[in-house]
């Protein structure tokens, strides 16, 4: 299609999941739009990040808890509005987007503030990034033209919030095409690839794209206690942790990967950090999750979301984690350990998903009337 209108989706590198959810939202408009994504947080936000995910949960939790009040949300928006205005200016002088789209909360009240001075004729749009506890920061802009929300219970909380029912969509949590291509049927394929046993029970170890919360510690004591199975850890851009473990038999360690599903694909169960795009990728994949450990504050909510549609289990501890494992891999002897409420929250949430295009090309079009 020549001459896409221009999307212009904001986002930001804190952990990768907003990056992946902006990817995940890409695909799902680049038929219609010419879709760039922009990453508009000073690099501070990404190594705090890094730093509070490696070496400090409880700063991170008392940060987040600090922060999760809307008047001390609306402040903080509109402290960041003269930090992110230039760069968000000159990319909608070059972009000339017909929309703006964010995925990241602390580009949302700040984000309007400086588009309604500077390009108050370009409609904003926002998919929030929590599935279950939403921050108050996503809550701090009531008047953006569209709002999607992941899930239906991001959808009551916004509605709670005072967001405009007209504007609201549930749109379903956004999952890469990668997920649904990836094949299962070359699990042997790419377990050789990685010296892994295609006949053993698989766990793919996961703490989000930089490899945070420690997710990783419990790795050689289940390899100790359980000997018939075999772990894929993807230590995403954590370049220590994959020196740390390289050489662990049954144990292979994966670097920051952009295809990633294959290895998802070709294990048995999803483990580590509860961070949602993990969640839906696994529950895309077919594979239930097991969560064991997350971010306090921004990802305990999760954990109720996880048992509350039956996505997978709740392991905090060891004991926890082993029996889940034991559980799974006797569910793989005899089915394929998928149960019928994670293949109905699948099908749901890919039918949510075909919303969001129409979402967009109606809203485009009103405005151009």
């Amino acid at each position: 299609m020549p001459n896409k209108p221009n999307i212009l989706i904001l986002t930001a590198q804190t952990g990768g999941g907003h990056l992946s959810l902006a990817e995940a939202l890409k695909e799902l408009l680049q038929q219609n739009y010419a879709v760039t994504i922009a990453d508009m947080l000073p690099s501070f936000f990404h190594h705090h990040y890094r730093f509070a995910g490696h070496h400090a949960l409880w700063m991170w939790a008392v940060e987040f808890h600090l922060s999760n009040d809307h008047t001390r949300a609306v402040l903080s928006q509109r402290a960041l509005a003269p930090v992110i205005a230039p760069r968000l200016k000159r990319a909608l002088d070059e972009i000339q987007p017909a929309m703006v789209i964010t995925t990241h909360s602390l580009l949302s009240h700040s984000v309007k503030q400086v588009m309604r001075e500077h390009t108050p004729d370009i409609p904003l749009g926002m998919l929030f990034s929590d599935p279950y506890s939403v921050h108050e920061t996503w809550f701090s802009e009531l008047n953006a033209e569209a709002s999607f929300a992941p899930t239906r219970e991001s959808h009551e909380l916004a509605l709670a919030a005072g967001f405009d029912p007209s504007r609201l969509h549930i749109v379903g949590w956004p999952v890469r095409k990668q997920f649904y291509q990836a094949d299962g049927k070359k699990r042997d394929e790419v377990l050789r690839s990685i010296e892994l046993e295609p006949d053993r029970f698989t766990v793919f170890l996961q703490g989000g794209g930089d490899g945070a919360t420690n997710y990783w510690r419990f790795a050689e004591r289940l390899l100790e206690v359980n000997r018939d199975i075999q772990i894929i850890l993807s230590a995403g851009t954590n370049v220590g942790l994959v020196r740390r473990l390289r050489g662990i038999k049954r144990l292979h360690v994966l670097p920051f990967l952009k295809e990633i599903a294959p290895f998802m694909a070709a294990s048995d169960v999803i483990m580590g950090k509860a961070g949602p795009n993990a969640l839906f990728e696994a529950v895309v994949l077919d594979k239930p999750f097991v969560a064991t450990t997350y971010f306090p504050g921004q990802e305990k909510g999760n954990l109720e979301f996880i048992e509350r549609h039956g996505l997978g289990r709740v392991a905090l501890k060891f004991e926890q984690q082993c029996e889940a494992i034991r559980v799974l891999s006797e569910m793989g002897k005899t089915g394929d350990g998928l149960t019928a409420k994670v293949r109905e929250y699948r099908e749901w949430n890919c039918a949510a998903n075909e919303m969001v295009p129409g979402v967009v090309d109606e809203l485009l079009r009103g405005l151009a009337r």
